[in-house]
């Protein structure tokens, strides 16, 4: 899901009913039904393009993507076509209670927020670029650990938005100025869809972002792209580009999209959406790129790779396959919704998730024999595809130039696809997976379909969803959620709640509690230049954020709100607010 620059377009950059080919490199054919597919790897590897000692002495690069390049890569890629919530039904999803299930961990207890701190907004990406230079939606990358390049090796908290990157004290104070996008990776190229997470067991943070080759840059009709690799622990900082094209338009002629981040002890593991063909109107399904962790870590000259996929399941070529992050084992697990049918039309409610176990992730490192990726069909309760979310703009515009400014009376939720993070507990006979996603759902009491959270915990071992449910506002909307689990006390969840009444606020919730806290509410209306021409299309979030704390049990979260004044540019007035909520 890609986000909307000041020249890009939002037209749609998939046709509505997606042809569907035979899966590509390394993998084997599809079948309809439930029956386990499985997929093997294909071995490559990547040059370091860059090494300094800290992020401070990277040298600086300004990006240099054209206007016709960023028309392409600002739009908004989906098998459904362009905003395809616009499109949705409306279809009455199952009536629930206002949350789901009792808490699932121990220990009882509410919300506590411990840090709380406005983080990244559009207007840090305009005191980086220049004015006339809006970049929406916000890709939030959020991440802390331990930064051993500064002093005492402190606790630090990383959000890289878009193309501005802040690293803060756990108060929110800024500790080096604000990065462009284009340094921290190296890449004048680099163009979002940027994550960030840090593994404790090695005091390495690892950013990624979608990028293109730096020999060349984008190929005519942007099909080209790479996984750009920023990690930054004791030894450094270093930079990589792993291709995600299936080999450019040469080969298979594919953007590899929105990648989306989670690692074993033995791999750093990317997945993107592959749009193909130079119009990019052929969906072929998800990849998986299998990247040695040790070489990764140690900041070798050359790491190694595999990349497996594209992937279909029941017949279904898959969107958003999203890697578990820290699975604690040499085993990986990927999770995805069924937002989409074959034909490329929006699935009206899904029934379904895909577990994806990922095994053999240290062949990449010992070059022995290749990963292997295998599925399976979970059943799940009910997601409704989203509507679109009512909210407090008047749809009234006023002139900006070179730009037409709209007030929002919808925020737009894009589609039922899996986009935030897959976290991970330890369990007594194994390990959990955690997840949310946006559906639409009518909460009890009302009459209306509404935009809500629906949250998953799957129990990889036995293949099954064993806990599950929704958290609901009777007449307002939740947008983006993203949960994770504290060591003592229920799971928290992050999103954005708006209503005709709300302005887009932060808010978060525990599982079990029956209440939904705002802990940043929205200052006004959201207002951008998305709406009108030449982009025509409302754009609110890809996704939000939610990590733990590498010390004290609690879990970090992050998501879009509309800021106090001081913070609000004016061609897009989108900020982040940046939580913790305490672990016990």
């Amino acid at each position: 899901m890609r986000r909307v620059p000041m020249i890009a377009t939002v037209a749609a950059a998939a046709a509505a009913a997606a042809l569907i080919l035979p899966p590509a490199i390394g993998s084997t054919a599809a079948t309809s039904g439930r029956a386990p597919m499985t997929y093997h790897g294909i071995r490559g590897s990547a040059h370091r393009i860059a090494h300094a000692a800290s992020i401070s002495r990277l040298q600086v690069v300004h990006g240099a993507l054209s206007a016709r390049q960023r028309s392409r890569i600002g739009a908004f890629r989906s098998p459904a076509g362009a905003d395809p919530a616009a499109l949705a039904t409306g279809a009455r999803a199952p009536e629930v209670r206002a949350t789901g299930a009792a808490p699932m961990r121990p220990g009882g207890g509410g919300t506590f927020v411990s840090h709380s701190f406005n983080g990244v907004s559009q207007l840090d990406s305009q005191t980086l670029a220049g004015p006339n230079s809006p970049v929406t939606p916000p890709d939030q990358g959020l991440c802390v650990g331990h930064d051993s390049s500064l002093a005492g090796n402190p606790k630090v908290v990383w959000e890289p938005v878009n193309i501005a990157a802040k690293e803060t004290t756990p108060n929110g104070r800024l500790l080096r100025p604000t990065e462009l996008l284009s340094t921290l990776f190296s890449d004048p190229f680099a163009t979002g869809d940027v994550r960030c997470l840090y593994d404790p067991s090695t005091q390495s943070f690892i950013f990624t972002e979608i990028g293109f080759p730096l020999a060349t840059g984008p190929a005519p009709d942007g099909n080209n792209t790479t996984a750009d690799v920023t990690i930054m622990n004791s030894h450094g900082v270093a930079n990589y580009q792993f291709d995600t094209s299936l080999g450019g338009p040469s080969a298979g002629d594919c953007f590899g999209d929105q990648p989306k981040v989670g690692f074993d002890n033995n791999a750093l593991v990317i997945s993107t959406d592959e749009f193909c063909n130079p119009t990019e109107s052929n969906f072929e399904g998800a990849i998986a790129v299998v990247i040695s962790k040790s070489q990764l870590v140690h900041e070798a000259a050359t790491v190694n790779d595999a990349v497996l996929g594209p992937v279909s399941l029941a017949g279904d070529p898959v969107v958003g396959m999203d890697p578990a992050i820290d699975s604690g084992s040499g085993t990986e697990y990927l999770v995805n919704s069924v937002p989409f049918l074959a034909d490329g039309s929006n699935n009206a409610v899904g029934t379904t998730l895909g577990l994806w176990t990922l095994r053999n992730t240290n062949s990449v490192t010992t070059g022995v024999g290749t990963p292997t990726l295998t599925s399976a069909v979970l059943n799940s309760e009910p997601y409704g595809f989203p509507v679109p979310a009512t909210s407090t703009g008047d749809g009234s515009t006023f002139s900006n130039p070179p730009f037409t400014i709209t007030s929002e009376s919808a925020l737009n939720p894009d589609d039922s696809r899996i986009s935030g993070p897959v976290n991970v507990t330890a369990a007594p006979d194994g390990v959990r997976l955690w997840t949310a996603l946006d559906a639409a759902v009518t909460p009890a009491g009302d009459t209306t379909a509404r935009d809500a959270a629906a949250w998953f915990e799957i129990d990889p071992a036995v293949q099954r969803v064993v806990h599950q449910g929704y958290i609901t506002e009777s007449g307002a909307y939740l947008l983006y959620p993203a949960l994770e689990v504290r060591n003592f006390g229920p799971a928290a969840m992050v999103f954005t709640v708006t209503s005709a009444t709300i302005n887009p606020s932060a808010a978060l919730a525990t599982l079990g509690s029956n209440k939904i806290t705002t802990v940043a509410a929205g200052a006004g209306a959201h207002e951008s230049f998305s709406d009108a021409p030449p982009f025509n299309s409302a754009r609110w979030g890809d996704y939000s954020f939610a990590v733990p704390d590498p010390d004290d049990g609690g879990v970090w979260l992050a998501t879009e709100y509309i800021p106090p004044a001081a913070s609000q540019a004016v061609d897009d007035n989108w900020g982040t607010e940046v939580v913790e909520v305490n672990g016990h």
